[in-house]
């Protein structure tokens, strides 16, 4: 099975629309998105109804979670004072901005997603099995990791939030699992404006290994920026979008 997933899409339509594009052209059978459709940019309602019409199997993300409950924080780290302050500026202006329609899309979405194809049990969530915001950083401790995901009962997880892709194999003893990170469909952070998202390549056979991709893709990423300015957003938001940063 060819399967795409998408993350951290954070309101921005225009790359939400060319990843889905890639993703078809690309032969995905399934798009599944692991949640953080909005915060930060400027169409969160527009991200909310199209993945909405689509039909696509979607779980709840931390920041998804504070603007359907109007929460007072994101459950974000934020590294310094200023990268607080702007995200409690995007999650005032999405909570005041988000369509009531879209409001309520967001409060019935499910914390996971469950599936079994290839004989391996896939689960899809936000941060990690235990918390919608946990970051599941590429070098999280194997050991910490093998055990979550063995209380998880999963082989396969799905994941987001840290807006970084990888794709990572362990094992301990006679068990195996894969980890693999979407990175970041609308608001990047591998350096570079392109938006990602993870193709993975599910053979029939659970002895056989998954293969994984991460491809690239271009859109108007000045539209989005000058849209950020016009919507009364920080041009922080605008320059993020920019350089991957």
């Amino acid at each position: 099975m060819r399967l795409a997933v998408i993350a951290d899409v954070h309101g921005n339509l225009a790359a939400l629309e060319a990843v889905l594009q890639d993703a078809e052209r690309r032969g995905a059978e399934e798009i599944w998105c692991a949640g953080d459709l909005v915060g930060y940019l400027p169409f969160p309602s527009e991200v909310v109804a199209e993945l909405g019409r689509r039909g696509l199997p979607t779980v709840l993300g931390n920041y998804d979670d504070a603007v359907a409950l109007r929460r007072i924080q994101c459950g974000c780290d934020f590294p310094d004072q200023r990268s607080f302050e702007l995200g409690q500026i995007s999650l005032t202006w999405t909570v005041q901005h988000l369509a009531e329609e879209a409001r309520s899309f967001l409060m019935q979405l499910p914390r996971e997603y469950r599936r079994e194809i290839g004989g391996r049990r896939v689960l899809m969530v936000h941060g990690s099995p235990r918390r919608l915001n946990e970051y599941l950083w590429e070098d999280f401790p194997e050991e910490e990791l093998a055990r979550m995901l063995e209380e998880a009962e999963c082989d396969l997880l799905l994941c987001g939030h840290t807006h970084l892709p990888y794709h990572r194999s362990l094992s301990v003893g006679e068990r195996s699992w894969d980890v693999v990170n979407a990175g970041s469909a609308g608001k990047p952070k591998h350096g570079c404006p392109e938006a990602t998202y993870a193709l993975l390549e599910i053979p029939a056979e659970r002895t056989k290994p998954l293969a994984v991709e991460f491809p690239l893709v271009s859109y108007d990423v000045e539209a989005t920026a000058s849209a950020v300015v016009a919507a009364g957003l920080p041009e922080e938001f605008a320059r993020m979008i920019r350089t991957g940063r």
